[in-house]
């Protein structure tokens, strides 16, 4: 089958599963809300908390800027490409309650396309989420092109996260239930901004971390961020690939 037949065929199918489901159109609401939300209060918090004394006060010698990489890394670098990969995701359950997985093993459709498909095109749709968050909400920015190279890294958590689903998800219920879990790993991101170097780097058994700590070392102008990029890539194909066979065995199964 051809790759623009193929892209063309499956992505009509996506955007009617995605156009009869209330909850995957809320998800894209979500990413709106995170950008609006990060752009006009966040600024407007870390004024009204420094005039309170809350924080940068006797207790916290800090503003609510400097946990702005934090903030902005989790939502943004980390949740934008999640929510993408919850939508995709999603469509894989619906796809198998359909039975359309398994309707495609006797298809001239190699599987192996197929999951080419469901893993290159939610990275595309990742980075440019990230990206247009990222712009719009307009601060902690590094440069355009370390921003582009972090989005693009960013990106693998979105196939990541729909192969979960695909591999240990039967149908759409527990597939809400998983979707919480892969939300709480997220946590690991914000625990190891309050762990020093060089404890901090044992959080890189969780990928996303590396790519969110590429992130705020680009913002910190330290000009290794990109060791800490080219590691969560490596890291996350390796993942990536390991999960396109567990969910090939399991589609054979």
């Amino acid at each position: 089958m051809q790759i623009t037949d193929l892209v063309l065929k499956l992505g009509r199918n996506d955007v009617k599963l995605i156009r009869r489901d209330s909850f995957m159109l809320l998800l894209l609401g979500f990413i709106l809300w995170i950008s609006i939300v990060l752009r006009y209060v966040l600024p407007w918090l870390n004024e009204y908390l420094a005039e309170t004394g809350v924080l940068s006060g006797d207790t916290i010698n800090a503003s609510l800027a400097h946990y702005y990489p934090l903030i902005i890394g989790y939502l943004a670098v980390f949740e934008g490409a999640l929510i993408v990969g919850f939508l995709f995701g999603f469509i894989l359950l619906d796809e198998k309650d359909d039975n359309t997985l398994l309707a495609m093993l006797v298809t001239p459709l190699p599987l192996r396309q197929y999951l080419i498909y469901r893993v290159v095109l939610p990275c595309i749709l990742a980075t440019i989420v990230i990206m247009a968050m990222m712009l719009f909400i307009n601060v902690a920015l590094p440069s355009f092109w370390q921003l582009l190279l972090i989005a693009a890294g960013a990106s693998f958590a979105a196939p990541i996260a729909s192969l979960f689903f695909g591999i240990f998800a039967e149908n759409k219920v527990q597939g809400f239930a998983y979707s919480k879990f892969s939300g709480l790993a997220g946590m690991l991101i914000i625990g190891s901004w309050f762990v020093d170097e060089p404890l901090q780097w044992l959080f890189g058994i969780f990928p996303p971390f590396l790519i969110n700590k590429a992130y705020w070392m680009a913002v910190d102008g330290n000009q290794l961020w990109w060791m800490a990029w080219l590691a969560g890539i490596v890291l996350q194909i390796a993942l990536i690939a390991w999960m396109m066979r567990i969910f090939t065995r399991k589609i054979y199964r």
